[in-house]
């Protein structure tokens, strides 16, 4: 369990802190509040809905922000006059989809497994994108993505604060894990106290609903 007065995680059967020494049994019966940071005001977590519904909000503005930096990548190679990366690793994913022999720009065999245009696009569109957009606005004012603005939830950490952009990238790159275990790190957030997601766990923020 996580103390209610410093936030560390500490034994559940004692009876004080292992960290701050606060007595568990006297703060456990008191509810359980973030604090009041900038204008957002709430005491109820965001269980697994809301988050869900957030979660479909920002996959659609990721795909335009990725839209985005595709067109600006495109420009780039037009103005540099050199093959587009993204334009190159999609001809080479379609070839391979019919089975045909992945060529690069100038027509050349490409014999790589991968090929350094699609580990380029993949970085682009499914990492680098979706950080930046998740851990600037995880660590903003508004406590929250687009997604999590438009059901109208917060990220915090266990006092209550805003968090900074390097818990918010740790945030970030949890949730990876919790789709490598099967969604599972994303449904646990049911069954939890504070209904925190693996990710939520790992970079010790809780989720509040506004």
């Amino acid at each position: 369990m996580y103390c209610p007065k410093c936030g560390k995680e500490t034994e559940e059967s004692g009876n004080f802190c292992q960290s701050c020494g606060a007595n568990l049994k006297d703060l456990q019966k008191r509810p359980f509040s973030r604090k009041r940071v900038g204008v957002i005001k709430t005491e109820k977590f965001a269980g697994l809905g809301g988050r869900f519904l957030g979660g479909l909000i920002d996959l659609i503005f990721l795909l335009l922000f990725d839209l985005m930096a595709a067109a600006i990548i495109g420009i780039i190679s037009w103005l540099t006059v050199q093959p587009d990366p993204v334009a190159t690793a999609i001809r080479m994913l379609n070839q391979y989809y019919y089975h045909l022999p992945r060529t690069d720009a100038t027509g050349q065999i490409v014999h790589a497994i991968i090929p350094t245009q699609i580990i380029f696009s993949v970085f682009i569109f499914l990492v680098l994108v979706p950080w930046i957009y998740f851990a600037y606005l995880y660590s903003s004012r508004n406590q929250g993505t687009l997604g999590n603005m438009a059901v109208r939830v917060a990220v915090t950490d266990m006092q209550g604060n805003r968090i900074t952009f390097g818990r918010a990238t740790l945030r970030f790159f949890a949730m990876y894990l919790c789709i490598f275990t099967l969604l599972i790190g994303f449904l646990i957030i049911a069954f939890t106290g504070y209904k925190q997601g693996l990710h939520d766990k790992i970079a010790a923020t809780l989720v509040f609903r506004q």
